[in-house]
């Protein structure tokens, strides 16, 4: 099996889709954590992986977005996120896909906002953040992806956290709005630089916009990103 890293830049790859709203089909209730999911509804989790696979996706994420401190206390997000990757190695293995699909931990925003706008501080988010990829690495995933970033300070705790607490690539993606920002005022051309600098393996754009919008957005990304 040929390592991300390795086919990264030299052909198309595909994402699965999203999840909270299969998952609502199923029956998940708001305010409801969909990572509990992973313990409750086991089979529901490995059916979402699997049909996303079978789709075509190269890359699939685990079930574990909202899993951080804040939401989880320490052994059930250990259970969580463990839940989580092992499930996706049986949908792999369950869609033939064991030689040509890779599990990304999902990471998601902490749902704080970090100092001296919010009460979170750098440092305090670098660990939030730690915590979740060194479960999810010892479990098994294959990258890490930090996504749906709307604020440049707290994707720059998260990357710093993966690079410092695994060996795996780390692709990140940020929400941005249609003027090209992110929530906290953050553009284009000053965070793919940051990202890129602190050793993302890719970087991206998701959530928030439709495909017409994000394409001036890519557009003024593709420059900057190496």
């Amino acid at each position: 099996m040929m390592t991300i890293r390795e086919r990264i830049g030299k052909e198309w790859l595909f994402f699965d889709g999203g999840s909270g709203t299969l998952l609502q089909e199923k029956g998940l209730q708001g305010g409801e954590q969909p990572e509990r999911w992973n313990l409750s509804h086991p089979e529901v989790i490995r059916e979402l992986y699997t049909n996303y696979l079978r789709s075509g996706a190269d890359i699939f994420n685990t079930n574990t977005f909202g899993a951080n401190r804040f939401h989880y206390d320490t052994e059930e997000l250990s259970e969580v996120i463990r839940a989580g990757v092992l499930l996706a190695k049986k949908a792999r293995k369950e869609a033939g896909r064991e030689a040509d699909a890779y599990i990304a931990l999902d990471v998601g925003p902490t749902g704080k906002l970090l100092a001296p706008m919010g009460d979170l501080s750098f440092e305090d988010a670098v660990e939030a953040f730690a915590e979740v990829v060194r479960c999810g690495a010892a479990a098994g995933a294959d990258l890490v992806l930090i996504e749906t970033m709307s604020d440049a300070y707290e994707a720059k705790a998260a990357l710093l956290a993966a690079k410092e607490n695994c060996t795996l690539p780390v692709m990140v993606t940020c929400t941005f709005d249609r003027t090209g920002k992110l929530l906290t005022g953050g553009t284009v051309e000053s965070l793919i630089p940051m990202l890129e600098g602190l050793g993302a393996d890719a970087v991206g754009i998701n959530c928030s916009l439709g495909p017409e919008e994000m394409l001036p957005v890519i557009q003024s990304l593709a420059p900057y990103a190496a």
